[in-house]
């Protein structure tokens, strides 16, 4: 289902939304919260009551361009144009320095930096310089801050990676998706096995701190035998980290290329066989759906959803910015239409939300379980309440179901919890985010927003709050 106005998202809400604890719930919670509308921007400048959490921040970079449109994919897409890659790429710079301006924007150390899309490799080494110096000239990237590059097995070769890894790249993430050829053809995602195999060793010899790949599983006519095949590959490649992702229903019908799959029941022996033979070979399971060997996490989980939560800047069209400064919006998902706006001396916001008390409360723990254990001690220092107090309810049927445990001070999410991850998270859903669908670019790639603010009227808006920052910009 596409949106047509940005009144229709904020007012969705549908019962199946609602958390069922008699079955699995399907949704994979990225996002919260999730009652997002219109949406002034000079919100993200102004003082605000909701308390930061951490004092870093993570970045995001959307490259919306593909060589190859994959029918699975519910993320901000498009075919790929040279030509317009580089007038994005442009516009990418532009918004960078509109947010690097912010009044002590570089005071705050960016501890994690994901170029995502679409696919991020569609960029020349060239046009990933361009964007890198202009993080580094407006934003505080330390050292240690970890730099991931999503990649398409079939857009780079080795010469690529080698490059990207002078430019300070040290981590990078293929959609491998399958090592067999049937399961690739079957999502018409145009690559070939051995290439995939060979791009992963590559970059392996190539020096990266970590080469990571995606896998998915829950393919119409897969066995858990498949599966096996599948892992053995990858840990004899040497990949040190995956992402195992069911390919779940709901998904495929957002782009109607839905089919029929196993059960939920097959779907949970796949999770569970994953689940152990990755520990069993020394991998951390790091967040839901994320293992790692040790040393090799994806920090941008930590950051974006291992509670306390670090606030979140991101860039480029169909790009979520979350809980920066008690706010979270999203940009226009459409490039073409970014790129004008940008032009033009605007802000291309689509939509957004100011966080209640409520919204930043539940989003501890909603997006915190994803990492599959939080501490207690500081959500009482930043909320002035016990956390066990709060959520007594909510805790008792969790620990009755035996899906989460409480030790040391932590809540941990038990071996049999994790299969139910979304359940948990939507547990702990306050009142105006319940019933609401988690937001997929497939939904709002046509989507307006019903004002375009100029940077001038914003900072006519904001020199009220903070007067430096007309002076700085």
């Amino acid at each position: 289902m596409q949106f047509e106005t940005v009144q229709n998202v904020l007012n969705r809400w549908d019962s199946k939304e609602l958390v069922q604890f008699d079955e699995r719930d399907p949704c994979y919670t990225w996002l919260f919260p999730l009652a997002l509308g219109k949406f002034n921007p000079s919100f993200v400048w102004q003082p605000t009551y909701i308390p930061r959490l951490q004092d870093n921040l993570t970045l995001y970079v959307h490259i919306p361009f593909c060589r190859f449109i994959c029918s699975m994919c519910p993320f901000t897409h498009e075919p790929l144009s040279h030509r317009d890659l580089g007038s994005y790429v442009d516009a990418l710079c532009k918004e960078i320095r509109f947010y690097g301006n912010l009044p002590g924007i570089k005071l705050r150390p960016v501890t994690t930096l994901y170029f995502g899309g679409g696919t991020a490799s569609s960029l020349t080494t060239d046009q990933l310089e361009k964007i890198l110096n202009e993080l580094r000239c407006w934003f505080y990237l330390t050292e240690e801050c970890q730099i991931t590059l999503e990649c398409h097995p079939r857009t780079v070769d080795k010469e690529y990676l080698a490059r990207v890894r002078q430019l300070g790249v040290n981590r990078v993430s293929f959609g491998i998706q399958s090592f067999q050829q049937r399961f690739i053809d079957s999502l018409k995602l145009h690559q070939k096995v051995e290439q995939s195999k060979q791009i992963l060793t590559d970059a392996l010899s190539v020096g990266f701190n970590t080469v990571a790949m995606d896998l998915m599983f829950r393919y119409a006519d897969q066995n858990v035998g498949d599966l096996e095949e599948e892992i053995n590959t990858a840990l004899a490649i040497g990949v040190q980290g995956i992402s195992t992702y069911a390919l779940d229903p709901e998904i495929r019908e957002l782009n109607k290329t839905a089919e029929k799959q196993k059960s939920v029941s097959v779907e949970g022996e796949m999770y569970y066989f994953l689940h152990d033979k990755l520990h069993a070979e020394g991998f951390v399971h790091v967040a839901q759906p994320d293992y790692a060997k040790p040393g090799h996490e994806n920090l941008q989980l930590r950051d974006l959803w291992g509670a306390p939560q670090a606030e979140n800047l991101s860039f480029g069209a169909g790009a979520f910015s979350e809980s920066f400064n008690g706010a979270t919006w999203a940009n226009v998902h459409d490039s073409q239409h970014y790129v004008e706006i940008i032009n033009q001396g605007k802000v291309p916001i689509l939509m957004g939300q100011v966080h209640t008390w409520d919204d930043a409360v539940a989003r501890y723990p909603a997006l915190g379980v994803r990492c599959l254990k939080f501490s207690l001690e500081p959500f009482y220092k930043t909320f002035g309440v016990r956390f066990e107090e709060l959520y007594r309810f909510e805790l008792s049927l969790l620990l009755n179901k035996g899906w989460v445990e409480i030790n040391d001070d932590t809540l941990i999410v038990t071996r049999q919890g994790k299969f139910f991850i979304d359940n948990i998270s939507k547990t702990f859903f306050n009142l105006r985010n319940r019933g609401k669908s988690q937001l997929w670019a497939v939904q709002l790639e046509k989507l307006q927003p019903e004002k375009i603010w100029t940077q001038q009227e914003l900072l006519n808006l904001i020199e009220k709050e903070v007067p430096s920052y007309a002076s700085a910009y």
